[in-house]
């Protein structure tokens, strides 16, 4: 990290949410269990790892509309750069079609075309719609913490607990502590949608 860099402080704790209290959490919790792939990482389960952790910025309060349009602009550049356009087309893109300044439209399109192409930016919004629909459907969201887990592996993870082979998760996020959090789990298993909560407490 450079000297002159400057993070707000905001950013930071949504980082430590993000990074620490989601794929620290469940790297840990998967290394407590008989399976390698509980930490290592199953197959696919990078939707649900950064859904979880967007997840992890809402609930701990750090979630900005700022930061929604950010992630939701990757998904448009990773989705221009699919369908053909290269990085001066995507760069006028998200500036004259969707209003990011050209220091975001660049940053954007840089992190997107890096590498000669990084899609990965498409599944944070992916999988926070997954997660907002497993909650939605009364599902408990501290089964998610058990280790690195795809959302087509659930089933079988709640069978190996039910025969204890598994065992709940060891940690939990410091955010699910906050008495704040359980107002905004109980609005997101209402199947409200996050953006149209913080516009409503805007």
């Amino acid at each position: 990290v450079g000297l002159d860099t400057r993070i707000s402080l905001d950013r930071v704790r949504a980082t430590l949410a993000h990074e620490i209290g989601t794929h620290i959490v469940t790297h840990y919790n998967g290394s407590q269990q008989p399976f390698r792939e509980l930490y290592a990482g199953m197959a696919g389960y990078e939707p649900l790892q950064e859904g979880l952790a967007v997840l992890a910025e809402y609930l701990s309060d750090e979630l900005s509309h700022t930061r929604m349009r950010l992630l939701a602009g990757r998904v448009v550049a990773v989705d221009m750069m699919c369908n053909g356009a290269d990085f001066i087309e995507s760069f006028h893109g998200m500036v004259n079609g969707y209003g990011f300044s050209q220091a975001s439209a660049f940053t954007i399109c840089m992190r997107v075309y890096r590498g000669g192409g990084y899609t990965k930016d498409f599944i944070y919004l992916q999988g926070l719609v997954k997660v907002l629909d497993y909650l939605a459907a009364g599902k408990q969201l501290e089964q998610l913490y058990i280790g690195k887990i795809n959302y087509e592996h659930l089933d079988f993870i709640e069978e190996l607990q039910w025969r204890k082979v598994l065992i709940a998760p060891r940690l939990r996020p410091r955010f699910l502590t906050d008495p704040r959090t359980a107002s905004r789990l109980k609005q997101l298993r209402q199947g409200k949608n996050i953006v149209q909560i913080m516009r409503e407490a805007s």
